[in-house]
């Protein structure tokens, strides 16, 4: 067979395609800090009482009584505190499940060459800036003047002054490192190091905590769940923020936390390969979309969503295997292994997947 048609087999579409997260992220809970102490931040309740002010209204001006739930910064804290832990785990080194032998193992020859070339530590060095910068605080670090991450990984800890950082702009390993309170850049180089082999190798696990100075009764910003419509007798708060149950001060109470797939949404705003001038780093999806403002900057007309880069299967290796290191992979490369670290199903229904199954 010629080179060409070998070519032409290859495939990375199948009807049944799905890959498990390779960054595993615990809920976030929230503390207050006094002195050396720490108090975890309850989710209580309260009324209110509005106006009803939205287009339409049934009663417009007129009083909107309703309870919401809330979470401030306790009486004779200083800081506020946001916990949570990451696995990071070498699923995108090839499929959870796949419905072809020949596309299981064209995806793990990709991601084969990938690691080889560097590709993952590209990814790994976006995702520590997004832990840095502690965008993952989300509303709340927008609530603070002072504010710092610490990442705590095999005995070592390292800590960031996130305001050095920006949002909107990639920070290298050099910034990265000027960004540092505590730790230095080979502690740092450790840090990115450890999540690439995560990645491509061995589990790695690092703990976050990112603490912001807040003056007591400050309101503080929890996941806010959604609220699906229910019968008006079942109707309760009409914000309601997320919470674990634990026991403090000899009573359980409901503590303060971000969702984990929250925090996810943070760490996954690195794609900055596509070609969107108005937008910046977003969080990386198959089809680019931006929850904010209901843009979609991969939408199928581009030919640049997750599903339209992978029709180009030979093109892909090829590309992969020539690459000497990160610098010579496409962009559109580092964005479809971005989204199989993210996980998901990633199954097709067109003629190449079925013939391809």
């Amino acid at each position: 067979m010629a080179k060409k048609d070998i070519a032409d087999t290859v495939s990375f579409e199948t009807g049944m395609l799905s890959y498990a997260r390779s960054l595993q992220i615990s809920e976030g809970v929230f503390f207050g800090v006094d002195g050396g102490n720490r108090v975890p931040v309850e989710i209580l309740e309260k009324g209110v009482r509005g106006q009803s002010s939205e287009d339409k209204a049934k009663n417009p001006g007129l009083s909107n009584p309703q309870t919401v739930e809330f979470a401030v910064l306790p009486q004779g804290c200083n800081a506020v505190e946001l916990d949570f832990s990451i696995r990071v785990l070498p699923k995108a080194m090839k499929p959870h499940a796949c419905g072809s032998t020949a596309v299981r193992a064209a995806y793990t020859e990709l991601a084969a060459e990938y690691a080889r070339a560097g590709g993952f530590t590209v990814l790994a060095e976006l995702y520590a800036w997004n832990i840095a910068n502690g965008r993952f605080a989300w509303r709340n670090r927008f609530q603070v003047d002072t504010s710092r991450v610490e990442v705590s990984f095999s005995d070592e800890t390292i800590v960031f002054d996130p305001a050095s950082l920006f949002l909107d702009e990639v920070a290298d390993r050099k910034s990265l490192a000027a960004a540092l309170i505590e730790g230095n850049s080979e502690a740092l180089h450790r840090f990115i190091s450890g999540m690439s082999r995560g990645l491509t190798e061995t589990p790695f696990t690092f703990d976050v905590r990112w603490r912001g100075e807040m003056n007591a009764g400050q309101e503080i910003f929890p996941s806010q769940e959604y609220i699906r419509d229910e019968p008006k007798a079942e109707k309760g708060p009409s914000r309601v923020y997320a919470k674990l149950p634990t026991f403090f001060g000899n009573r359980q109470i409901n503590q303060a936390s971000m969702h984990s797939q929250k925090i996810g949404a943070a760490l996954r705003h690195i794609d900055i390969w596509h070609e969107d001038d108005a937008y910046g780093p977003i969080a990386v999806n198959p089809y680019g979309g931006v929850q904010e403002t209901a843009a979609v900057l991969r939408k199928p007309a581009t030919k640049s969503s997750f599903y339209d880069i992978r029709k180009k299967a030979a093109d892909i290796l090829e590309a992969t295997r020539s690459a000497q290191s990160a610098d010579d992979i496409p962009g559109s490369i580092h964005f479809m292994m971005a989204n199989l670290v993210r996980g998901g199903v990633f199954g097709s229904s067109n003629k190449t997947a079925e013939a391809s199954s």
